[in-house]
């Protein structure tokens, strides 16, 4: 065999192979990622299975990662996001009210290992992740009613996993399941915003539960896609506030959040 005929059978052995390692990854790789989300959220209460108050509107987010990918499959990533908006109140019994700020962010670690099944991916990982909530509610409600502000902070455990498949040499499909267990939340009312009380109720949540799911078409440098996030949270614990002159008890009624938006991200390898 000559050698012009050896280097050309090398060469046609080698493209598969070389075509391959061009192609996008589906493994994890270490990354920082930035982007901006716009959304659409819903916070509802109910007291005996009958609704209570709602809070629904629209939020612009910012959100933001770093992932360190090891070549034995294991990866570890730090994420975070920031989202604010106006929100309409509705009760059962003080009537509405219009633009009431909130804001929020999200803050998590996990760590996790890429498996590869054929021509897919599939990423499993876990981790702990703290949420917190401010909401400002002070004012009047279409009935007179006075408002007050109100927040909430979650630390919760991520179990998730992210598939993934080609499409193409230059992109690729990825979709994202996770479950959040709520390890112990707390609800603050600020009930010293109004006029006579004198201290605030603080309430501890201990049962809930939350879901996520990511849609995503990725590129090596960009992504878009869905997103859907939801919280289930049961009834708190009693807490007691004050007034000058009396003692009460209050709690937290059970609650739901649903949020449903698209998000652009930008990819720095």
């Amino acid at each position: 065999m000559s050698c012009r005929t050896a280097l050309c059978t090398l060469l046609a052995a080698s493209l598969p192979a070389l075509a391959q390692a061009q192609g996008l990854p589906l493994k994890t790789t270490t990354s920082i990622e930035i982007g901006a989300q716009l959304s659409q959220y819903s916070y509802e209460e109910e007291v005996n299975n009958s609704f209570f108050m709602s809070l629904k509107g629209s939020k612009l987010g910012l959100v933001g990662s770093y992932t360190r990918a090891y070549g034995d499959g294991f990866y570890w990533s730090v994420d975070g996001r920031f989202a604010a908006g106006n929100n309409h109140y509705k009760s059962a019994g003080t009537g509405e009210a219009s633009h009431n700020p909130d804001h929020y962010t999200d803050a998590r670690f996990t760590a996790g290992r890429d498996f590869e099944a054929g021509s897919q991916v599939l990423s499993l990982y876990a981790g702990l992740g703290t949420r917190y909530l401010k909401s400002d509610l002070r004012g009047y409600s279409t009935t007179g009613a006075v408002g007050y502000r109100r927040s909430s902070h979650y630390l919760y455990l991520p179990l998730g996993v992210t598939h993934r498949f080609r499409l193409g040499d230059t992109a690729r499909w990825a979709t994202t399941l996770e479950y959040d267990h709520l390890i112990e939340g707390t609800q603050k009312s600020y009930m010293t915003d109004v006029a006579g009380y004198t201290s605030d109720l603080e309430n501890q949540q201990n049962k809930g539960h939350g879901l996520r799911l990511n849609l995503a078409y990725e590129t090596a440098t960009w992504s878009v896609g869905l997103f859907y996030q939801a919280w289930n949270i049961d009834d708190s614990e009693r807490g007691t506030f004050t007034s000058t002159t009396t003692v009460y008890t209050g709690y937290e009624p059970r609650n739901t959040t649903r949020e449903v938006g698209m998000q652009v991200r930008y990819r720095y390898h």
